[in-house]
């Protein structure tokens, strides 16, 4: 009895198939399902960021607290004087030039070699003597009443050494004032005397009656 030559098997075309398909197209992975977020996390994630906030405001709170806080600058003006006494405006006419004897005796003293153009010092009795030399009488006199004027104070522009805006005539008539590196401008509290960049200048002024003021130069 012959050996019958075994056929070898084939498999079913349609299996055969399916495999090759799967190996040359390999199914894609499967993502992971997405875990939704709690309510839980979500709420410590909100007071997180509320607690982040709060602690970043008061920070900035106490580094500004202890900073100066700007206020706006206040100035003042004066009133306007009252209207003056035409008897009191009469008598101030005639001391307008009052204190143009002692301006002028300045400059005879810068005159004199050995002043080398300096203005007298700031003590009194210099100013004193300066009247007593080189005024044509040796004397400053009130033009409406005769009454002479006495040094009140002498300083630089700036210093505190007499207080313009505190002068009164009741108090401080026939008093003179000097302030050096000034120039006289106006006749008023508020406008007497201003700054000058002459150093050898001195504005020499004194209070008159009304609150006004008479003022002279060397």
């Amino acid at each position: 009895m012959e050996n019958q030559q075994q056929q070898p098997v084939m498999p079913p075309v349609d299996n055969f198939l399916s495999r090759m398909d799967a190996a040359s197209n390999p199914p894609a992975p499967v993502e992971p399902e997405k875990k939704k977020m709690s309510k839980g996390m979500l709420i410590g994630i909100i007071v997180g960021v509320v607690a982040v906030v709060g602690i970043v405001a008061t920070f900035i709170i106490l580094s500004t607290s202890g900073k100066p806080k700007a206020t706006p600058t206040v100035t003042t003006s004066y009133s306007p004087e009252p209207e003056i006494d035409p008897e009191v405006e009469e008598r101030n006419a005639l001391r307008a030039d009052d204190l143009k004897v002692l301006g002028e005796a300045v400059k005879k003293y810068q005159a004199v070699e050995e002043s080398e153009g300096q203005l007298p010092g700031s003590d009194l009795s210099e100013w004193d003597n300066l009247i007593a030399y080189y005024t044509p009488d040796g004397v400053v006199k009130d033009g409406a009443t005769g009454e002479p004027y006495v040094m009140g104070a002498v300083c630089k522009f700036g210093q505190d050494c007499v207080d313009i805006s505190a002068l009164t005539w009741e108090e401080n008539a026939h008093q003179i004032y000097v302030l050096y590196n000034a120039d006289c401008k106006g006749t008023t509290k508020e406008n007497v005397i201003v700054s000058s960049t002459r150093l050898r200048r001195a504005a020499i002024f004194a209070i008159v009656e009304g609150e006004q003021f008479i003022c002279a130069t060397n």
